[in-house]
């Protein structure tokens, strides 16, 4: 609700029925379905160990037995995602006038410019600065975490540009502040006047932009050519740089600005140092926002996440200024959406399951996992501050000088920005006397003994920062809010071929198993926190834990078709009314995931695109994922961060348009999946024959299906080996070994 002086409410919500009716009732049949399949596998287990103790067929039902009961421990983890699934409304016109507004700054970290080509990068830079909200309460920074001069060469133009694009947005009420999708055909049509001035300030616009790309695209080109495309690999000092043009003054940064100021980082790197990924470029810009613009409120986009509705900034401010939610509100989150994905979402990289499904449920209890991108974030809670209080400052007052300095560093500039009362005057000649102190705090040697990465800022003991982060605020009691507008905040660009799809799962699944299998595993440090909810807990043990989902499926892919080949049934026959309960748990599960992509808008293809995906990923990243885990676990190698390709391939473009599944480039990682499914396509013949000799359909049906099943899911990858000769295809040093692989194994299983 609002504040006195405005009694309507700036949100509301609702529980989504009859959603979660329904999610209540399929989980009363499918538990207790579960629970007599666990009953006739531990029934069953038992007298096998009485008359046979480890035989080759009690040891394949216990194995079978046990991931039966990994599946039933993260199916049971997952449901309080669908208890309460909730439904957020906003009236971003009931927010007071723009002078009240708070100050925002935005964050927009890129890395690589070879993988995140610049006018990409810059086309969300101008988004951002174009967002419907005062132009003096913006404040846009970008971190470089590639030093490159290509970058910071972009990030000049941008802002030039900018100096036209962004009020021609704002005086013309323009949605799409993307430029590349405006003046494309994507963006062309858009709802704007037809005057000739309109269409002659378009067409000058345009022809701005084209130069900007062109000179751009020269830029690059020429660093090619001279081994100067990126800093990365390299020891460089800090640069930070605050845009302006050639004739600007200093004397007209005191003007009202027609657009937000744009300020470069780019942090020190050294070699010897652990540089923290993402989590520690976004730190550098906490600390050099906090004394040039301190603003306390934080939108932190990746860069290809670009501003597809302006009016986000509104939208989230009507959580954060809701004098009910704000004290304990630590962040607005919204969806991740993707401007690039095919008809059916062939990779399944919508995620739709997380932000269509989970995201809402979790919104029920004390609100969605913070998300990487795309989210509103109150700058007192990275600082540490305890919800419910109105204002860290005088929190911060109450502490001496030296204890602040052992937690946020030594500088005197960022201990004075944590106590004083935040202001927007001046901020452009503020950050011009403050650039060496800028510089200092974007050292590497500035976090050294202080509690950056620890306790304050994003945190560094995960590279999913984002999720660890989110998840130790809720530990500190404080809340987050999700909210789905029907026009996607944001838009971003997912990887168009099957290789780089995999490296971002496993960085993810590496990530989150890592907090999953550490101290902080939500499940004990969460439920003894101040979390209060059992079941929010839950869910964030379901998405750390899940990347064990590969050795169930493992078990399921291999040891099915092993007692297939050599006729021991695993399965209760088909006449017998035990093998109702696995059915009911099957149709179960299979149903509601169906009910949940077409309630999301999606097609029964795109179901079985995600169940593909589920089957491949698990395989693949999660299982690769769950090796490095443990492998850093016992002190072998550090978990691995890899940058996922943004740059596109027109042919590879033209293949993910087609849905054709593209594993140029692929590694090893496919391997397991290849192997798989080759095992299965060869057990599949040699059982069905023999179950078909033998009549032994009763008994083995169970296990034939389950090699159809997952032969059917996997007929990309087969289709990869053994009949595609594009450069699509499964690379041949691959496919020989998994066909050797898939041999031999049948050969063994099969005596």
């Amino acid at each position: 609700m609002g504040g006195d002086e405005n009694p309507q409410p700036l949100q509301i919500s609702h529980v989504d029925q009859p959603i979660a009716t329904i999610n209540r009732l399929q989980i009363l049949v499918h538990s207790s379905a579960l629970l007599a399949v666990i009953y006739y596998r531990a029934s069953r287990l038992q007298y096998l160990f009485y008359l046979h103790p480890w035989s080759p067929a009690t040891l394949s039902w216990l194995l079978l037995f046990l991931a039966d009961l990994l599946l039933a421990f993260l199916w049971a983890l997952a449901q309080p995602f669908r208890l309460r699934p909730v439904t957020r409304t906003v009236f971003p016109e009931r927010l007071p006038e723009d002078g009240s507004l708070p100050p925002i700054d935005v964050f927009i970290v890129t890395a690589d410019p070879e993988k995140e080509p610049a006018v990409e990068v810059m086309n969300t830079v101008l988004s951002a600065m174009a967002l419907d909200y005062p132009a003096d309460k913006l404040h846009v920074y970008i971190s470089d975490d590639g030093g490159s001069p290509i970058t910071l060469f972009a990030t000049k133009r941008a802002y030039s540009f900018a100096e036209k694009w962004v009020p021609f947005c704002k005086r013309n009420n323009v949605e799409v502040r993307r430029a590349e999708t405006y003046f494309s055909n994507e963006g062309s049509n858009e709802g704007s006047n037809d005057s000739t001035e309109f269409l002659e300030e378009r067409r000058r616009i345009k022809l701005e932009y084209d130069n900007f790309k062109e000179s751009i695209k020269k830029a690059v080109d020429n660093a090619r050519n001279t081994n100067g495309l990126t800093g990365k690999g390299k020891d460089r000092l800090p640069y930070i740089e605050i845009m302006k043009d050639e004739e600007q003054r200093m004397t007209e940064l005191e003007k009202q600005p027609q657009i937000p100021p744009l300020i470069y980082i780019a942090r020190e790197k050294k070699k010897s140092y652990s540089h923290q990924f993402k989590a520690g470029a976004l730190n550098v810009l906490l600390r050099i926002s906090s004394i040039i613009s301190n603003s306390p409120y934080i939108l932190v986009l990746d860069c290809d996440m670009y501003c597809n509705n302006p009016i986000s900034a509104r939208q989230a401010m009507c959580f954060h200024l809701d004098a009910q939610v704000s004290p304990s509100l630590a962040f607005v989150q919204f969806p991740q959406a993707f401007h690039n994905i095919s008809k059916n979402d062939i990779y399944s990289s919508g995620l739709r399951t997380y932000f269509k499904i989970l995201w809402k449920g979790m919104d029920g209890f004390r609100g969605p996992v913070l998300s990487g991108t795309g989210f509103y974030i109150k700058r007192d809670a990275l600082y540490g501050a305890e919800p419910g209080h109105a204002s860290i400052r005088e929190e911060f007052n109450s502490v001496g000088i030296s204890e602040l300095k052992q937690i946020f560093g030594s500088s005197n500039e960022f201990i004075v920005s944590l106590r004083e009362k935040r202001s927007n005057n001046s901020t452009r000649t503020k950050a011009y006397s403050l650039l060496q102190e800028a510089i200092r705090l974007a050292s590497c040697s500035y976090e050294n003994d202080t509690q950056w990465g620890h306790q304050v800022g994003f945190l560094y003991d995960s590279v999913v920062e984002d999720y660890f982060t989110g998840f130790r605020l809720h530990c500190r009691g404080w809340l987050s809010t999700y909210l789905c507008p029907s026009k996607p905040a944001f838009l971003g660009t997912v990887p168009i071929n099957y290789s780089d799809t995999l490296v971002q799962n496993k960085r993810w699944a590496a990530g989150l198993l890592g907090v999953g299998l550490s101290k902080y595993c939500p499940l004990t440090f969460g439920i003894s926190s101040r979390i209060n909810s059992v079941l929010q807990c839950m869910c964030y043990a379901w998405l750390a834990l899940l990347q064990l989902f590969p050795f169930a499926l493992f078990w399921y892919g291999i040891i099915p078709q092993l007692c297939l080949l050599n006729g021991i049934p695993l399965f209760p026959k088909v006449s017998s009314p035990w093998f109702a309960a696995f059915v009911i748990v099957y149709a179960s599960s299979i149903s509601q995931h169906i009910m949940e992509v077409i309630i999301s808008g999606q097609s029964l293809k795109a179901w079985w695109n995600e169940q593909r995906h589920w089957l491949i990923i698990a395989v693949t990243s999660q299982f690769f994922a769950c090796m490095n885990v443990i492998m850093k676990l016992v002190g072998v190698r550090e978990v691995d961060f890899e940058l996922t390709n943004k740059a596109i391939d027109e042919d590879q473009l033209k293949r993910y348009e087609n849905e054709q599944f593209d594993f140029q480039g692929a590694s090893s990682m496919i391997l397991p999946a290849t192997t798989l499914s080759l095992l299965n396509m060869a057990t599949l013949f040699r059982g069905g024959w023999r179950m078909i000799m033998e009549n032994r359909f009763d008994e083995l049906f169970a296990q034939l299906f389950i090699s159809c099943y997952i032969l059917a899911l996997s007929y990309p990858l087969l289709e990869g080996i053994l009949f595609r000769r594009d450069k699509g295809r499964i690379p041949t040093s691959i496919s020989l070994w998994s066909i050797a692989v898939a041999i031999v194994l049948s050969c063994l299983i099969g005596q």
